[in-house]
């Protein structure tokens, strides 16, 4: 199998760069190039509305679990050996098959996470420790806040597969491996691996425009002419 991080750039750099941009601009690239269902849920947003999140996703699918089996909970130890392996900046993407009931990320799963190069999370589900992940400004996208512990209500089912988070368009979204993932106080967009690039490269282009746009229609030139020149706001 390739190397789903091996891109046409360096994974940082990219990082970098897409940290840079808005969703918005990024969700209209995408749909330009007829990929207009990468939207996750509009109630997916930053615990945070500050936080901007980018880089490549590791996926994990997780399943209901009421008896906290000691077998699956043990692979936790083989799922953060996998994130290390990586040797990339990793966004911890989750598929919670759609349970409401516990929160799937928290200040313990960011601290081990970070050890393995997680950067930040985006959760199809709950998340707790808010206070504690706040201090650490390590950026989480959830559904959902609340105190309820995981444990013998959710676990770890695989990894590193392809997952399906909640969509805007779309009844959900999938995410495989080195797919790109934005996000910002809008929203999460989810960039498929092969147009990463070009999608950093188009939107930047698009961001440079509407500044141009910007900055003549704040100069007091005529604004129809402005228009007419630009034909897009």
């Amino acid at each position: 199998m390739n190397n789903p991080y091996d891109y046409a750039l360096p994974v940082q750099e990219l990082i970098d760069r897409y940290r840079q941009l808005y969703s918005g601009a990024v969700y209209d690239v995408l749909e330009g190039l007829g990929f207009p269902h990468q939207a996750l849920a509009v109630d997916v947003k930053p615990v945070v509305p500050s936080w901007v999140l980018a880089g490549p996703a590791f996926t994990i699918k997780g399943i209901p679990d009421p008896t906290g089996d000691e077998k699956l909970r043990a692979r936790r130890i083989e799922l953060f050996a996998a994130m290390k392996e990586t040797g990339v900046p990793l966004v911890d993407v989750r598929d919670c098959s759609f349970d409401e009931q516990a929160a799937h990320y928290g200040e313990m799963n960011a601290t081990v996470g970070a050890s393995c190069g997680v950067i930040g999370a985006v959760v199809d589900g709950g998340s707790r420790d808010t206070r504690f992940l706040i201090e650490r400004d390590f950026p989480i996208f959830c559904r959902y806040l609340t105190p309820v512990e995981a444990l013998r209500r959710w676990s770890y089912y695989d990894w590193q597969t392809t997952v399906a988070l909640r969509g805007a368009l779309t009844a959900t979204v999938t995410v495989s491996p080195g797919d790109f993932v934005f996000g910002d106080i809008d929203g999460v967009v989810i960039v498929p691996r092969d147009v990463v690039v070009e999608v950093l490269e188009r939107t930047e282009a698009l961001i440079t425009e509407e500044n141009e746009t910007r900055g003549e229609f704040e100069s007091g030139a005529d604004p129809v002419q402005v228009y007419r020149k630009h034909g897009r706001l």
